[in-house]
């Protein structure tokens, strides 16, 4: 007797480990890596230039790298729309990415005077997730 119920709580257990079986969604990925983005917005004093600043920092486990891709920039004002190369975006940001625990900023662009609405855009690789690419973007104003 002892020997069949062995047996059934045996079936019974591979039966509810059924590989082909789905209970509910998957759970969530988890992202080693996160990006905090910061604009400031820039002012056009005198009639002069408006430059925003943009500032990133990456967290993350040791190790982990962003590596710059492309850029783009939008303006709604003027119905701008480019996207740039990856030299584009290594000069302004003067660099070719970040490590875990870096920040960096910028406001190498200018912008004419005037209220303008810019949304930068990034794209990017990370060390701890190989072969995919991400895009995340900010926006600001110059007024």
């Amino acid at each position: 007797m002892k020997r069949l119920s062995t047996a059934v709580l045996a079936a019974v257990a591979l039966g509810a480990c059924d590989a082909n079986k789905i209970d509910g969604p998957p759970p969530p990925i988890a992202t080693p890596v996160q990006l905090q983005w910061h604009a400031l917005p820039g002012s056009s004093s005198g009639g002069s230039a408006c430059q925003p600043t943009i500032d990133v920092s990456l967290a993350g486990p040791v190790g982990a790298r962003l590596t710059w891709t492309r850029m783009g920039i939008r303006t709604e004002e003027f119905a701008y729309d480019e996207n740039f190369d990856l030299t584009f975006v290594q000069r302004f940001w003067a660099a070719d990415g970040l490590a875990a625990g870096e920040s960096t900023s910028s406001n190498q662009m200018g912008f004419s005077s005037g209220f303008v609405h810019i949304t930068y855009r990034f794209m990017y690789t990370l060390s701890t997730t190989p072969g995919i690419s991400y895009t995340d973007s900010i926006s600001t104003l110059c007024e």
